[in-house]
């Protein structure tokens, strides 16, 4: 990536989730590439923690707190950084979060503030974003979805529905976009190390899937979303070889879907295993 500082000096960029993992590594490259950084999130504290740590690697970083859900939120903090740098450049639409439990667990809330924070949420800080990039006929909006945007990781179903939309989104408005100049990209990461995982739900999930040798560091990715916005590509993935399973699991399903379709009913059965102790008082094993 020897062409970043060139392609990102003086960017004005706003990241949302920018407080730790993908999110603040994000910033954290950027910065040191020469870009105005805005780094976002509700959580106060650890957004202003967050901007006292990138403060180090370049003086050009803000912070503004907002809630992705709340649409006079966004639109007041999209009009904030355009008013500081007269534009925005780029939107990284990160914020997001998960739950591990199947659908008929989740109350009705839950569901629905799932779908409004990873795709809703990003729709509103693009909105917001878009016409002064049309007005100024440049601009990226890029965003972050998951390998469950392109594939089925049980059992996180409504996290994966929002996941399929931003990426049939991105699709979409990459070709409505190019009319006005502005283009738009989705990164699909695999498993990573952040704070993503810190729902107590997650105490669920089989530890063999949480080991640190079986995922990604939140920098890996942040790399990732660099490339895509260097090479404007439509859908990145990261690791790329992800590519090759859900092309796989589209050109050849009758190879790769047995295989799949074994994990998927594996991990559920695993999960209603805990589940069932969880609700009988039991305890279960680890592997």
């Amino acid at each position: 990536m020897a062409n970043s500082a060139h392609t990102f000096r003086d960017q004005v960029v706003i990241i949302t989730g920018g407080s730790s993992g993908i999110g603040k590594e994000t910033a954290r490259r950027l910065l040191a590439a020469g870009a105005r950084v805005t780094i976002a999130s509700h959580d106060r504290a650890r957004l202003e923690q967050a901007r006292a740590e990138l403060q180090s690697v370049s003086p050009q970083v803000a912070a503004i707190a907002f809630d992705v859900r709340r649409t006079d939120d966004v639109e007041r903090a999209v009009g904030a950084v355009e008013s500081r740098h007269g534009h925005i450049d780029i939107v990284i639409n990160n914020a997001g979060y998960a739950v591990y439990r199947p659908f008929e667990e989740s109350d009705l809330q839950e569901i629905l503030d799932l779908v409004d924070v990873n795709l809703s949420g990003a729709m509103r800080v693009a909105r917001a974003a878009l016409p002064g990039m049309i007005a100024r006929r440049s601009g990226r909006i890029v965003n972050v979805s998951s390998i469950g945007g392109e594939t089925i990781i049980t059992p996180n179903a409504v996290y994966c529905a929002a996941k399929h939309g931003m990426v049939a989104w991105t699709k979409a408005i990459r070709y409505e976009l190019a009319h006005f100049g502005v283009s738009a990209n989705v990164v699909c990461p695999g498993h990573t190390i952040t704070h993503f995982h810190d729902h107590p739900t997650f105490r669920r999930r089989d530890p063999y899937r949480s080991r640190p040798d079986k995922s990604m560091d939140a920098d890996t990715v942040a790399v990732g979303i660099l490339d895509a916005i260097e090479h404007d590509r439509e859908v990145t993935y990261v690791p790329r070889w992800f590519g090759l399973v859900t092309w796989a699991l589209g050109a050849l399903p009758f190879v790769a879907r047995p295989a799949w379709n074994r994990i998927a009913r594996r991990r559920i059965a695993q999960l209603y295993e805990q589940i069932d102790a969880e609700r009988t008082g039991r305890t279960t094993p680890t592997r």
